[in-house]
């Protein structure tokens, strides 16, 4: 066991070795990144990190590999490490110079037969450079926040070696594990609060190096062109989101591609609420879950691995809409045209994605339905009768749906009565189905119990795609959100739970957070209003506002019933503001002509902005 992980351990200890020693001298070379609006850190840090990734990753490979095998990339490899060393610290290259040596050092991967080769040549070639060069840019852009690309990487790299030591490649196995040594050895150095960063010589190193490995890794013994595409691309799933999220919101908003910003994946969670170290890891568990789908991959039936696949990838794609609706960019008084014109076709064609969701939820549910009647070991012959009944299924469904009402919601405030919508749209399509199914196929290439379980699977994954903004928008509403408002809510009525669900909106443009209510009744004393707990009654108010920073109050209930009046008469003699709802308008306090003006109100009770 020592033996297999000799690589590793090498690649670790150097690496984990000469990082300070690189901290020394960047240190005294002045390689360091100072604190800009463009990017995370908030305090000087080294660079020149790459150094030692690239000088203990390529160590260990030449102590337990041969230089033959170790050529076609290592030499790359290093190729694009002096690259990066050149633009960190001599020359700044354009995008189009970086761009045009990355295709140089490609091709001679390519050249050194590193491709996808259960594809035909004429797709071998583009698709192997688009890869490499992608999956180079990937990490290069995924290396913003400590300890986000070294971290995904070493895993990464862990997926992709377990992989190759099942198909028997241990030679590509060893070099990903030096590779992820060298990750795992720098991370030491640039978890947060990171005291050095990896710079373009590192994240390009490590790119390359990853998508040659993973090219290598997974096509030498691997003869399914879809198992041999999708290894890969689950391994380095993180990478991807990032990037494809980034590029389009930047061509939304009418920004560049390749400059840095504080728009990625990690940066809109942490404008959610999430610490910066939680979203880090959440990230990590993402590359862990589509990692063990690439392992699980060989053991799985196909049809099991392309339904899992399909619903990672949608999950993605949900979360990734989701985090591209958090406002990261300064609002543009007149955007040019073209971003107009994109951005109104999203906003007014919402359903149309609702249609498209629902068009890959249907076929996932119908063949999930009969992988699980036949223990995911479908026979030949259902998998025919299968594919020749989805389009039909796939036109009952949509229509059923359409009829029911399911396409009039809006996605992002969606709500119970969306739900019951698509329940009612899924049981309407199973009753019609039955009948038509029968008549058009008969069922000896179908199971009739398979439809039960159809309805089951798509009525679940129908609600679930309906609700998963609000339930994203209730887990990131959970975390404190950096500069909200705090916010007392008097009173635990039917008003206070709509404005818990106001405040917990993260995308909303005010942003404030409700920390508790305040109710004099002794029955609500103790308990939580949705979540949000009953702090005490009105007279803690002025205690619980010094004490928590409150920054205003809102009524909770109907300002004219009993309960409401009472609350504004204490309020009015204790001279403090009440408002009805998050953004106004103010309440005058009972008694006190003055009202929200008034002076002496409690420490911490401000007006909202």
């Amino acid at each position: 066991m020592l033996g297999l992980l000799a690589p590793f351990l090498i690649s670790f200890l150097l690496t984990a070795l000469l990082t300070p020693l690189v901290i020394f001298l960047a240190r005294r070379q002045g390689w360091v990144s100072l604190p800009r609006e463009d990017r995370w850190h908030s305090r000087p840090t080294a660079l020149m990190g790459g150094i030692a990734i690239c000088g203990g990753t390529l160590a260990a490979w030449l102590v337990t590999g041969d230089l033959k095998t170790l050529a076609p990339i290592a030499f790359p490899a290093a190729a694009i490490f002096l690259l990066g060393v050149i633009d960190d610290r001599v020359y700044e290259f354009r995008p189009h110079q970086k761009l045009i040596a990355q295709v140089a050092i490609a091709l001679a991967l390519i050249a050194g037969g590193v491709r996808f080769t259960t594809l035909p040549p004429l797709l071998s070639l583009p698709l192997t450079l688009l890869w490499l060069v992608g999956i180079t840019n990937a990490v290069n852009l995924l290396d913003n926040m400590d300890g986000l690309a070294s971290g995904v990487s070493a895993i990464a790299c862990l997926v992709l070696a377990s992989y190759c030591f099942g198909t028997g490649d241990a030679a590509t196995a060893a070099m990903l594990l030096a590779l992820a040594g060298g990750c795992a050895g720098f991370l030491l150095y640039n978890s947060h609060p990171a005291r050095i960063f990896m710079g373009d010589c590192g994240s390009m190193f490590i790119g390359l190096s990853l998508a040659a490995l993973s090219i290598r890794g997974t096509h030498r013994d691997e003869p399914g062109l879809l198992l041999s595409l999708l290894i890969p691309i689950a391994a380095l799933a993180v990478p991807i989101f990032d990037t494809s999220l980034v590029a389009l919101a930047r061509a939304m908003h009418g920004r560049p591609i390749l400059p840095g910003y504080r728009d990625h994946s990690s940066h809109r969670m942490v404008s959610l609420g999430l610490s910066e170290r939680a979203t880090v890891l959440v990230l990590y568990v993402v590359t862990a879950a589509s990692g063990a789908l690439a392992l699980a991959a060989r053991q799985l039936s196909l049809p099991l691995v392309l339904l899992l696949t399909v619903l990672l990838g949608t999950g993605l794609i949900v979360l990734g809409h989701y985090l591209g609706l958090v406002k990261v960019y300064p609002e543009a008084p007149n955007p040019p045209a073209h971003v107009r014109v994109f951005k109104m076709k999203l906003l007014y064609r919402r359903n149309v994605l609702q249609v498209i969701l629902d068009v890959i939820l249907v076929p996932i549910a119908f063949t999930g339905a009969h992988v699980l009647r036949f223990d995911g070991d479908l026979p030949p012959t259902f998998v025919e009768g299968v594919l020749a009944a989805l389009p039909l299924v796939v036109s009952v469904k949509l229509v059923s749906l359409l009829v029911a009402g399911a396409y009039r919601g809006v996605w992002r405030y969606a709500g119970m009565a969306d739900a019951l919508t698509a329940c009612t749209g899924s049981l309407l399509a199973s009753a019609l189905l039955l009948p038509l199914l029968g008549f058009f196929f008969g069922f000896d290439e179908l199971s009739r119990s398979a439809l039960v379980i159809d309805w089951v699977l798509f009525t679940a994954l129908a609600v679930t795609a309906r609700m998963g903004y609000s339930v994203l928008r209730h887990v990131f509403g959970t975390f404190p959100r950096p500069g909200a408002r705090r916010v007392v809510i008097l009173g635990a009525g039917e008003d206070g739970v709509a404005l818990i669900q106001r405040g917990r909106d993260p995308l909303a443009a005010q942003q404030v957070q409700v920390i508790g209510i305040l109710d004099d009744d002794p029955v609500n004393q103790r308990r939580a209003l949705n979540g949000v707990p009953v702090l005490g009654r009105l007279a803690d108010l002025p205690e619980l506002a010094a004490r928590e920073n409150v920054a205003f109050c809102v009524l909770g209930v109907a300002p004219h019933s009993r309960v409401g009046q009472q609350i504004l008469e204490y309020c009015g003699k204790q001279k403090i503001a009440v408002y009805l709802g998050l953004e106004g308008p103010a309440l005058l306090p009972v008694g006190e002509p003055g009202g929200p003006e008034a002076e002496g109100r409690p420490a911490g009770v401000g007006t909202p902005a």
